[in-house]
């Protein structure tokens, strides 16, 4: 359902219809409206790469782990400082699941405070800031959680990467170090997502 939301929405964007993309991937328009939908139940990897092709996508495939997935030293580390700061009345869960069936993702920390949920993802290093963000941000969906926060360790690398990234990244998280920092150690609503250099 996923995929078919992203396939719509790029063909609205590019301002075709249903039977153009058929027309081009050589199928029918009611095929087109049931990958749209979500209703396809096997589609094939190269069927869906021609249609993410006609409406200006670039197809990926990812992978997830079998099992849950364990933080590392790094990232362990990192939950350590922002919990540290934080004040006394916080409830923390780490490597929180998915409340979706057969969905193996985890959150690597859930914090409650009073009358707000945060979810905090942990970057040791941050590779691809754009999909690191987009799929921490559908975590904080699938979680329902009412805040977001990214918990990057302040190394130069990831400094550059979130400077590069700056008006993706003011856009989707307007608040930095201080105002979060100043937040969770008072205990309340931080307001906004946010990263937090650590």
């Amino acid at each position: 359902m996923e995929i078919g939301r992203e396939l719509r929405v790029a063909r609205i964007t590019a301002g075709k219809r249903q039977c153009d993309v058929a027309r081009v991937i050589g199928t029918s328009t009611a095929q087109v409206s049931r990958i749209e939908r979500g209703k396809v139940i096997a589609a094939r990897y190269g069927h869906l790469a021609r249609f993410a092709a006609a409406v200006g996508l670039k197809p990926s495939l990812r992978f997830y782990p079998a099992g849950r997935r364990l933080m590392d030293g790094p990232q362990v580390e990192l939950i350590g400082k922002v919990r540290a700061k934080t004040h006394s009345s916080g409830r923390w869960e780490t490597e929180v699941p998915m409340p979706i069936a057969a969905d193996l993702r985890a959150a690597d920390a859930r914090l409650s405070l009073a009358g707000c949920t945060i979810v905090i993802e942990v970057f040791s290093r941050l590779a691809d800031f754009q999909a690191q963000s987009r799929a921490s941000l559908i975590k904080k969906r699938d979680l329902q959680a009412d805040r977001l926060i990214l918990a990057v360790a302040g190394t130069s690398t990831n400094r550059r990467a979130l400077a590069e990234a700056l008006a993706v990244r003011q856009a989707s998280f307007p608040l930095g170090t201080k105002a979060l920092s100043c937040a969770l150690g008072e205990g309340r609503d931080p307001g906004a997502d946010g990263i937090r250099l650590l």
